[in-house]
């Protein structure tokens, strides 16, 4: 509950917009306890990394779930610091390919594009970075070698001091 007028800790919101024409990492959000459920208000980000053209951006989806908090409790200036998954159906597929416990990193776009960093099994059954675009087009690099794979049938392997492309079929050593 609100102390005189003043909004502490973080709020449940949902993205109405990701489209800040000030291209400064805003988004329109729903946050119904604080608003009401029909009124959207702009928030700024809180970002991990900043600077003069430096930083790192990842804008939520409209309909996404995000934590919204508000600066010095004040409801006219919305911040949202993260998101959240409603479901497990909602976590990125690529997330998926990194066996837990231990840790990994994905990003994945919404069209499927996306980058793993494992110590364990990931994409292609193996750990270390992986990129893999939407139609499985996959470049890997571990302490193994570097695995190129376009998706359609063509790779490239860099094993120690050998190439190998399509599985045997020219190999250069």
């Amino acid at each position: 509950m609100p102390e005189q007028g003043r909004y502490y800790g973080k709020y449940r919101g949902t993205v109405e917009s990701n489209a800040d024409p000030e291209f400064l990492g805003k988004i329109r959000v729903f946050v119904p306890d604080v608003f009401g459920p029909a009124i959207a208000h702009w928030a700024m980000p809180c970002l991990p990394y900043t600077g003069v053209n430096a930083g790192f951006l990842a804008l939520p989806l409209p309909g996404a779930g995000v934590w919204v908090e508000f600066e010095q409790g004040d409801k006219d200036y919305p911040v949202w610091v993260g998101g959240f998954w409603g479901t497990a159906a909602e976590l990125p597929l690529l997330s998926n390919t990194a066996r837990q416990p231990l840790p990994a990193v994905t990003m994945q776009t919404p069209g499927k594009n996306g980058v793993v960093i494992s110590d364990a099994l990931g994409p292609m059954g193996m750990g270390g970075v992986v990129l893999q675009s939407a139609t499985g087009a996959t470049i890997a690099v571990n302490d193994t070698g570097i695995y190129i794979d376009n998706g359609k049938g063509a790779q490239i392997t860099l094993v120690g001091p050998s190439v190998t492309v399509n599985a045997g079929a020219l190999v250069v050593t």
